[in-house]
């Protein structure tokens, strides 16, 4: 039995209407893309889980999802072993973030990383037939962004969550790829910039500016699942709380009307488009290498389950397929993208970028023992060589 809608399918009424997995229903799945079971974004009601589950006579539960899924379905195998059911949870990754501890890769990464290239690449074909053209590609996570920037070679500039940036300086880096070839592509992750995203919206608040249209057109020109806040007549904390349509003003959004109003002020002809490709990637069928992943995984989960084996993950380690328990999973933290990684570097090596940091604040990631200064107009470049005649007197230790 397939179950509807992730962990929804387990208390919603509509749901709860399973879908049987015969040989000649899922005969060719693997050549279309989203899922036939669907997914969501609903936790895990561990008692109504087990309650469904016992009712229905199911020994075998297979979950496919990210690391906080992980962490659901090993709460439902650790409650079934407290009540002593007879059921093996086995686990397999699934995330567009690709960020789970020891595992190589999860099922799927490398079609979402091309649906990610494409995205670039039609992105980069319309900034380039406009003047002054600015796209921003939003992806859902940093090693996605860190593989379909150096995969595509489009882009300029490459944002993560977990490299801090001064918006201006990017901005002034933009200037100088436009006025080099007449356009600039910049990638950013979903989630950077929190700080400066949070402060902005607060004043939007404040301004009462948080229910107009967004500046520069729609909100999103690729999906539009995201729409401005509409005056409701509660509070904005009453709104983000019943999620109506605030985080639309995200750090995509707020990186466009940035370039806005900077160029304005410049008195640069500019047209900067926005775009979150999400649902074109999910809708991507299987790659060729991701179908023998998966079918390699699927064969190594059913094994476990068969054999009685519970509280596992499936996945490669080392190029190696190994049963993990679940866990040494959930009580590692996630890997993130760092600024000293090595695939960082690789990606900066891609993008011919420099650090987006405050001037001083820019942190080793070469490798090679010296710092990528950001980029600075001729004033900072003033600044920088008085610094480096401070350090040469000696009046400033170097740090």
């Amino acid at each position: 039995w397939g179950i509807r809608f992730g962990w929804r399918g387990f208390t919603d009424a509509a749901a709860k209407d399973w879908l049987e997995l015969t040989p000649d229903r899922v005969a060719n799945i693997h050549k279309d893309g989203g899922s036939i079971l669907g997914y969501s974004a609903d936790g895990c009601q561990v008692e109504q889980v087990l309650q469904v589950l016992e009712e229905r006579g199911i020994n075998q539960l297979f979950v496919l999802g990210n690391v906080e899924t992980c962490r659901s379905a090993s709460d439902v195998q650790l409650g079934a072993i407290a009540k002593k059911m007879k059921l093996s949870v086995v686990f397999i990754p699934k995330s567009i973030e690709n960020n789970f501890p020891f595992i190589d890769k999860c099922i799927g990464f490398d079609t979402v990383v091309q649906g990610a290239v494409d995205a670039i690449h039609r992105v980069q074909v319309a900034a380039s037939s406009v003047q002054g053209g600015i796209g921003i590609i939003k992806l859902g996570s940093g090693f996605m962004c860190l593989h379909a920037v150096m995969a595509s070679g489009d882009a300029d500039v490459c944002l993560l969550k977990a490299v801090p940036f001064e918006p201006k300086i990017v901005m002034e880096y933009v200037g100088k790829c436009i006025k080099g070839k007449g356009y600039a592509i910049i990638v950013v992750e979903d989630g950077a910039a929190a700080e400066l995203v949070t402060k902005w919206r607060e004043k939007l608040a404040q301004d009462g500016g948080i229910s107009r249209n967004p500046v520069g057109g729609s909100m999103d020109e690729c999906v539009g699942k995201l729409v401005p806040r509409v005056h409701s007549g509660s509070s904005l904390a009453e709104d983000r709380q019943y999620g109506r349509g605030t985080e639309s003003f995200d750090v995509g959004q707020y990186l466009k009307e940035f370039a806005i109003e900077y160029f304005q002020q410049q008195g640069q002809q500019v047209t900067v488009r926005l775009s979150t490709p999400e649902w074109y990637i999910r809708s991507m069928p299987a790659f060729a290498s991701d179908r023998i992943f998966c079918n390699i995984v699927a064969s190594a989960a059913v094994h476990a389950a068969f054999a009685g084996i519970m509280h596992t993950v499936v996945g490669r380690v080392n190029q190696r397929y190994v049963y993990i328990p679940m866990s040494i999973i959930t009580e590692k933290n996630k890997p993130i993208v760092r600024e000293t990684s090595r695939m960082y570097n690789r990606m900066i090596r891609a993008t011919g970028q420099p650090s987006f940091q405050r001037l001083g604040h820019a942190k080793l990631i070469t490798g090679r023992g010296d710092v990528r200064r950001a980029f600075t107009p001729e004033q900072g470049l003033a600044e920088m060589a008085r610094d480096e005649q401070r350090y040469n007197t000696g009046a400033v230790p170097r740090g």
